[in-house]
């Protein structure tokens, strides 16, 4: 052995590995649908497996890097990063104890068969490995399956930090002797992974459908003195009976309520409708007719938010990468490593907004002639009056990529929804803003 000899084990020849799934690549999967496919192994060189293993996986992983200078202008970074197991279900596909298959020879393809149910939820619990167990943001109990889900930083394109994910897949791992990938010194099993799409079931979609489940109301009270109360059209008031309608307590004079009502369960992708009101509240005796009041949606704003939270990873390296320090293949800590050897944790969230259409963007009513069900004494007839309250509906639609909302161990997603509306009564302007929380944003229907 020469005096620079390399220790590092030579790179044996690895299988044709793979996963073919009879699903269309496209496929969204729901919760208690099968996956089905099949491996596909073609050796190399004979082969004998102990064990081809095949799992159905989804797991949860953060990875935010955040760095500072020394005088000498030297870069330290920190890593904090999250990994998080959802779920695994695996299939033994080929044992050491089959005695009906044992060499597997070179150029000769061999076909193992798969299925799976995705399961509804996660089956385990993170007790103890965050800062905070009881923060209700997040949930270290076992919960309903997130959707796939990647969220970047804004300064990044997602292959270097910040990022959070939520991933499903197939993997295989083959385990036979002298057959794996190096790593150092080191022969490790063989293996490949193939993504696939989740989405939990909307159990609010078909009846959505019909209209709104529950609403939130956000009411304000606004007051009119104007002599358009009177019933003289806006434009024959000029700036000097303005000045006088303002400061002058014979004025007529219209206390009203405008509210917005807006629904807090949505789906991606679907319409859903919000409505708003004009209800009087007061008036002084003079008030003789109240104008046409015009409805307008000035902003209408889907919110996003996305929470997420990271213990800080002590083994990895203080280089731009993160490399683990005993392992520098690794860059991922222990899925049951305790909160206690990160001793501090990263919490981030972020909020972006989306653009919504309404239909139709304003809409301008009258107060209908209703009886007025106070009849004077010398009188048969039933008298009109104006009625009290008037409203209108608006259709918006949710964008079809937008994600489900979702509570998990370590990352969050929850929506508002952010309205300013116009109300135009006699001339003058008012303004109602509401930011609303959802209760739940559902997935898209099959």
């Amino acid at each position: 052995m020469g005096l620079f000899s390399s220790s590092k084990i030579p790179q044996p020849p690895l299988p044709n590995l793979a996963i073919h799934l009879h699903n269309p690549t496209d496929k969204v999967f729901r919760p208690d649908d099968v996956v089905t496919g099949h491996i596909e192994l073609t050796p190399v060189t004979s082969i004998t497996p102990e064990a081809i293993l095949v799992s159905l996986f989804g797991q949860s992983l953060i990875w935010h890097r955040t760095s500072s200078n020394d005088m000498n202008n030297h870069t330290t970074y920190h890593h904090w990063r999250d990994n998080a197991p959802l779920f695994e279900v695996t299939e033994e596909l080929v044992r050491s104890r089959d005695t009906k298959l044992r060499t597997l020879e070179p150029g000769r393809r061999y076909t193992f068969p798969f299925s799976f149910r995705f399961p509804r939820g996660t089956g385990n619990t993170r007790a103890g490995q965050y800062k905070q167990d009881s923060d209700e943001r997040f949930t270290i109990y076992p919960h309903d399956l997130p959707p796939s889900f990647f969220h970047k930083g804004k300064f990044t394109d997602g292959t270097e930090p910040d990022w959070a994910r939520i991933e499903y897949g197939v993997r295989v791992k083959l385990v036979c002797p002298g057959v794996g990938v190096v790593q150092g010194k080191q022969l490790v099993d063989f293996g490949a992974t193939l993504p696939i799409l989740f989405q939990p079931l909307n159990a609010h979609l078909q009846r959505q459908l019909s209209g709104p489940l529950t609403v939130v109301l956000h009411p304000k009270t606004f007051t009119l003195q104007s002599s358009t109360l009177t019933g003289q059209p806006p434009s024959q008031i000029g700036f000097r009976r303005s000045i006088h309608d303002r400061f002058s307590s014979a004025t007529p004079k219209l206390d009203f309520e405008a509210a917005l009502e807006i629904p807090d369960i949505l789906s991606s992708g679907s319409e859903f409708r919000f409505r708003a009101f004009f209800t009087v509240a007061s008036k002084t005796a003079n008030v003789v007719h109240i104008p046409a009041i015009t409805f307008t949606i000035l902003k209408l704003d889907l919110l996003d938010f996305t929470f997420y939270r990271a213990p800080r990873d002590r083994e990895a390296n203080t280089s731009r990468g993160g490399a683990h320090r005993r392992n520098k293949y690794e860059t991922l800590p222990a899925p049951d490593q305790p909160f206690e050897v990160a001793a501090s944790e990263y919490e981030e969230f972020t909020e972006r907004k989306t653009h919504l259409n309404s239909l139709p963007d304003s809409a301008t009513l009258e107060l209908e002639e209703v009886p007025s069900y106070t009849p004077l004494a010398d009188k048969k007839e039933v008298e009109m009056e104006q009625a009290k309250s008037c409203e209108v509906w608006f259709t918006a639609r949710v964008p079809s990529v937008t994600p489900p909302s979702f509570r998990s161990f370590a990352i969050t997603r929850a929506y508002r929804v952010k309205t300013k509306l116009g109300l135009e009564v006699g001339g003058k302007k008012f303004e109602l803003e509401a930011e609303s929380s959802i209760r739940e944003m559902g997935s898209m229907s099959n």
